[in-house]
Order: C-alpha cells, then structure tokens, then sequence
C-alpha cells in the first residue's frame, strides 16, 4: 500500500551558518570594487577619447588651413609659371629624332610649331608627291612617341617643278 508521508510545515528550519554570512558579504564588497573599477574605466576611456578628439580637430584644421583666394596677379603669375612649365617639359629631342629621322629623302621638314597645353605639335612639311606623304603619316603614326598623328591640310603646288605637295600633320605626343 501507500505510505503515508508526514510533513511538518511548522518545524523550525535550521539557522544557516555564519560561514554563508561572510561569503555573502564577500561577495558583496568585490561585486562593489569591481562596480568602482569599471566605473573608473569608463571614465578614463573618456577621457582618453576627448584627448583623441582634440588631437583629430587639431591635425584636421593643420591639414585643411584656409588659404587666402589668390589675387589676380598671383593667378596671372600662376598661369604663366605653368605655361612655362609645360614648355619645358616638351620632349624635344625625341621629338625632333622622330620627326627628322625619316629613312626616305623625299620629304623636306618646312617647320615645327607646339601647343604644349595640349601636347600637340603642327608639322609643317614638303613632300615630292602624295604616296611620300602619306608614307610620312604612316611613319609618324607607327612612332612610340607620337599618338593620334593626322593629316590637317594638304595643297599640290602645281606652278612649282616637280609638282610636289606641302601638307600639314598635327600629332599628339604621349607624357612620360
């Protein structure tokens, strides 16, 4: 059968020690210096973040110094500094090897004009006939140096002997 349980819910429960007392308060002072610890952590991360901040605005505004607008002369002077610039910059020695060093003889070289801006040179030239000419832009557009090389003008003088042909090419010549 079933035994009969007996439970007594007027029973005095037995004391707990002084043991689980001071554990308890233990526990309680380290959960409190560790709150103190953190606390002060937090803090000096602060602290540290409002240093970094500063440190930022500062080399930022270093950095991005407001400068004066330019007056018209310094922009004047400016343009003309970069012009001059750019017109020492023209490859020049290889430009005049490619455009001289033709292997046929039967175009004469009549000028060289530039437009450093741009990059460009217009040579002017004096071929014996049209298959010369067009022998010439072929070879001037087989050049490394020289890019986008095209025939601007081209006139037969037909009251010069020999009939030959005065023409025009202008070509880009590639920055290094």
């Amino acid at each position: 059968m079933i035994q009969v349980l007996d439970i007594d819910f007027g029973r005095r429960r037995a004391r707990s020690g002084t043991s689980g007392l001071i554990l308890l308060c233990v526990a309680a002072l380290l959960l409190l210096g560790c709150g103190a610890r953190l606390w002060r952590a937090y803090a000096e991360n602060d602290r540290v973040q409002a240093q970094l901040d500063a440190v930022r605005h500062r080399t930022f505004a270093q950095r991005h110094a407001v400068t004066p607008p330019l007056t018209p002369a310094a922009r004047q002077a400016e343009k003309q500094s970069l012009s001059i610039l750019r017109e020492l910059t023209v490859p020049w020695q290889d430009l005049f090897s490619i455009v001289e060093d033709y292997p046929d003889h039967d175009v004469a070289l009549i000028g060289i004009d530039q437009n450093p801006a741009q990059s460009q040179i217009r040579i002017t030239a004096e071929a014996k006939n049209t298959d010369a000419m067009i022998a010439y832009l072929k070879y001037l557009q087989t050049s490394v140096l020289l890019r986008e090389a095209v025939l601007n003008d081209h006139l037969v003088e037909n009251n010069v002997p020999g009939k030959p042909v005065r023409f025009q090419i202008t070509a880009v010549w590639r920055k290094s």
